[in-house]
């Protein structure tokens, strides 16, 4: 596969954050905290798939954690992680359907979760990014992000790349961020472009990367016919990319399970199932 990517436009004026602050509200005064970035809720899930320590020798799997501020942790990302533990988790094992509410809320979280991946790294993304979050409630109009199907042994794959100006030697000469991550059963890929522009056709591999930011359907159905593995999944990270070399990837790819969950019967706690 052969990938050609171009975002071009103005930059941003509002850069770099302040050292230190909350990535979301900015706030000078708040007292940053350690967040768990996988929240608890996920950790359960993962502990329900059997995801343990590698050491024996330890108990408890230390999670990668971020700083936070109690506000934001404890309003509206407390009322998000809620949200979408409901909508997420039954597309670990189910087919259903998508609406535009519970798209935006996805796309909500899988925006939270990349400005929290690049915080812990090299926090490249421009503050503007995850104020929005925080105020609008909803991605920057800029941004975009994609939803696909994913099973492998390893639950949490995440593939961070920057995308950098063509032509620029420069290490920090960044036009935007491409962040790539599963839970469990989904992937999700969502782009942070630092500057203002149009992104070019992207290899959706046969249909199986859907866009969820901005809303492109008002109905998804779940999941797409085909899956992305640990390996695979590098080949989704590199679709977006700045061209400072040539990428040839070769990727195959699984057909997705589709198991149905049906309403239960009165008195019953039975589930139908239909693979497809």
């Amino acid at each position: 596969m052969d990938i050609d990517t171009i975002l071009e436009g103005q930059a941003h004026t509002n850069w770099m954050a302040p050292p230190g602050r909350c990535p979301f509200c900015q706030d000078p005064h708040a007292q940053p905290t350690d967040e768990d970035i996988y929240p608890k809720w996920l950790v359960r899930e993962m502990k329900r798939h059997g995801v343990r320590s590698s050491d024996p020798h330890r108990r408890r799997i230390n999670w990668p954690t971020t700083p936070v501020c109690q506000h934001c942790n404890n309003t509206w990302m407390s009322t998000l992680e809620n949200d979408v533990k409901d909508i997420l988790v039954p597309m670990f094992f189910h087919v259903r359907s998508l609406d535009e509410h519970a798209q935006g809320r996805l796309a909500l979280w899988a925006a939270k979760m990349a400005i929290l991946f690049d915080a812990i790294g090299s926090s490249i993304v421009p503050h503007g990014a995850g104020q929005s979050l925080e105020v609008f409630r909803q991605p920057h109009h800029g941004m975009r992000v994609w939803i696909a199907a994913y099973h492998d042994v390893n639950p949490l794959a995440v593939v961070s790349r920057p995308i950098y100006m063509p032509m620029n030697d420069s290490s920090d000469d960044f036009l935007g961020l491409c962040v790539t991550f599963s839970v469990v059963k989904v992937a999700f890929q969502v782009l942070i472009p630092f500057l203002d522009g149009d992104l070019a056709p992207l290899e959706d591999f046969h249909g199986s990367v859907v866009p969820i930011w901005p809303p492109a359907n008002p109905i998804l159905d779940w999941p797409p016919r085909y899956r992305f593995d640990a390996t695979s999944i590098q080949a989704l990270a590199a679709r977006i990319n700045d061209n400072r070399e040539n990428l040839t990837i070769e990727v195959n790819l699984d057909t997705a399970q589709r198991v149905k969950q049906a309403p239960p019967e009165s008195g019953s706690t039975s589930e139908s199932q239909r693979t497809e």
